[in-house]
């Protein structure tokens, strides 16, 4: 009898330290989320203020330079006025275009686009500032968009045209940008910059409204995000706090009590997902700009749940670098493309696949090893791979790169650098890789119609990938006149929405077989 009540007391122990070590785990998680979620928010409004900073320095440096004008005298055009518009129009990252106006004359920097922002000036409906004298409006010329700001005296007018549609492209963190709308607008809510990626358009569930406002300008900023994107972002001091509290379970005895109650960590999610093969491959045609035949396909990650939901690429493929992860993922990745789509590349030795691979696969050791073992298992074709390293995270080992690049240009293997001009590495990777091709990001591809130095951008990549023997890939093609400027520039291929979205591997092996052109009529 007393061994049986010992035993007793002993459970009875146990089942008190279990309920309290899971009430401390819970207070501790309620306290973490707590304040995650209010630093989010914080963090939040912050990027918010920093857009309005941004776009309020904008308008700070025409006004300057409105004033400088101004301050030679009498409005004209005369040949001084016509050359210090003009200078400053090219000077400027942010101004567009500069008018003078005057009871006597007009002139503009850039004639060439006197008819166009004429009409869209006329169009205009100004909306005061606090000092009366200025007024704003957003811009529509064409298919250039913008703020114009107008500097009005007993002389004349003085107005500039403002650059807005890049404003908004980097406030959002990467993994952010896919759940979130921002809109820059004037006070009467018109719109002057916003930034919407194609992931947003699907959002679902709750939302988190942001907002905030200029005190100087009739400025303010507005973000719309998904409420349970914010609540998950920078939650690992979260599952800290939530494994500090098992550690704290298992001293008492109950670990595995304590794991049968706790969700689902993230980790074990992806673990989940790897083993059950809920992450797959879909693929992006590449195409000749100039034909429409397609040359190839990059391959992306997806995760598909059972219930049919998606988790964010923006979500999972950090936590897999994160966690060391990314190799495992890859390589699945290439065996179900091995099983899906090799066939197809056997008869077709022209098409080429590409795939991301982070610097830090690149430089592991062990990377050639594995890569090579896996190609082989998969039968994939060693000289229509092309892997693609991206220029947003630093190469930290150039000497390693250099002589990693040379092992795969020798098993046939090509590499892209990828995000050229958007990132940490510039001209050192370019020596380092020793790439076959050059991939512009779709930033530059979105202004090279209409913003000269966008172009003038393009042009120079593409300058400095000829003279180091790289073709060009142009990403994020969406209308034809892009594909028609980027042709003209000396680009031959590229990827994007003109052509063709993401594709399931029955789709891209029924667009391979139609063999016909693919221009923007097929997008």
């Amino acid at each position: 009898m007393a061994g049986s009540a010992t035993t007793r007391d002993r459970l009875k122990l146990a089942a008190a330290s279990l309920g309290l070590a899971a009430l401390v785990a819970g207070c501790l998680w309620l306290i973490a989320h707590s304040f995650i979620a209010q630093a989010n928010r914080q963090q939040l409004n912050d990027m918010l203020q920093a857009a309005v900073v941004r776009l309020e320095r904008q308008i700070d440096l025409a006004v300057i330079s409105m004033g400088e004008l101004g301050a030679q005298g009498p409005y004209g055009c005369s040949l001084t006025v016509s050359k210090a518009i003009e200078d400053i129009a090219f000077r400027s990252v942010s101004i567009r275009e500069i008018r003078v106006s005057s009871p006597s004359a007009t002139c503009w920097a850039d004639n060439a686009h006197e008819a166009t922002f004429s009409a869209a000036l006329e169009a205009a409906n100004p909306l005061p500032a606090v000092n009366p004298a200025y007024e704003f409006a957003p811009i529509e010329a064409g298919e250039w968009k913008g703020l114009m700001v107008r500097w009005t005296n007993d002389d004349g007018a003085l107005t500039a045209f403002l650059a807005t549609s890049g404003l908004l492209f980097d406030i959002l963190p990467a993994e952010l940008r896919e759940h979130g709308r921002m809109e820059m607008s004037l006070n009467d809510q018109r719109v002057v910059s916003s930034y919407q990626p194609e992931g947003s358009l699907k959002m679902q569930g709750d939302f988190a409204e942001f907002g905030t406002a200029s005190e100087r300008y009739p400025i303010r900023v507005r973000l719309m995000i998904d409420e349970a994107v914010v609540d998950s972002w920078n939650s690992r001091i979260s599952s800290d706090l939530i494994a500090i509290a098992g550690l704290f379970s298992l001293s008492l005895g109950y670990l595995g009590a304590r794991g049968l109650t706790r969700q689902q960590t993230p980790l074990a999610q992806l673990d989940d997902a790897l083993v059950r093969g809920h992450i797959h491959p879909v693929y992006q045609p590449l195409f000749c700009l100039a034909t429409g035949e397609m040359t190839g396909f990059e391959m992306l990650a997806r995760w598909t749940k059972p219930d049919g939901s998606s988790v964010s690429p923006a979500v999972f493929i950090p936590l897999a670098e994160a966690s060391k992860r990314i190799d495992k993922l890859t390589f699945a990745l290439l065996d179900k493309a091995g099983a899906e789509i090799g066939e197809m590349l056997r008869h077709n030795a022209k098409l080429k696949l590409s795939f991301n691979v982070t610097p830090d696969q690149l430089l592991d050791p062990l990377f050639i090893e594995h890569f090579v073992a896996k190609i082989s298992q998969a039968n994939l074709n060693p000289s229509q791979l092309v892997i693609e390293i991206t220029e947003r995270q630093p190469i930290s080992d150039i000497q390693a790169a250099l002589r990693v690049s040379r092992e795969l240009s020798e098993l046939g293997v090509r590499l892209a650098l990828d995000d050229a001009g958007t990132g940490h590495n510039g001209l050192s990777s370019l020596h380092a890789l020793q790439a076959h091709y050059l991939k512009i990001d779709k930033y530059f591809v979105d202004g090279v119609v209409l913003d000269r130095k966008s172009s003038a951008l393009v042009e120079a990549l593409i300058s400095l990938a000829k003279q180091f023997g790289m073709e060009v890939v142009a990403e994020g093609i969406e209308t034809e006149e892009q594909r028609i400027k980027l042709l003209d520039l000396g680009i031959r291929e590229g990827q994007g929405y003109l052509f063709a979205k993401p594709l399931s591997a029955s789709d891209l092996i029924a667009r391979a077989e139609q063999n016909r052109s693919l221009m923007p009529q097929a997008a």
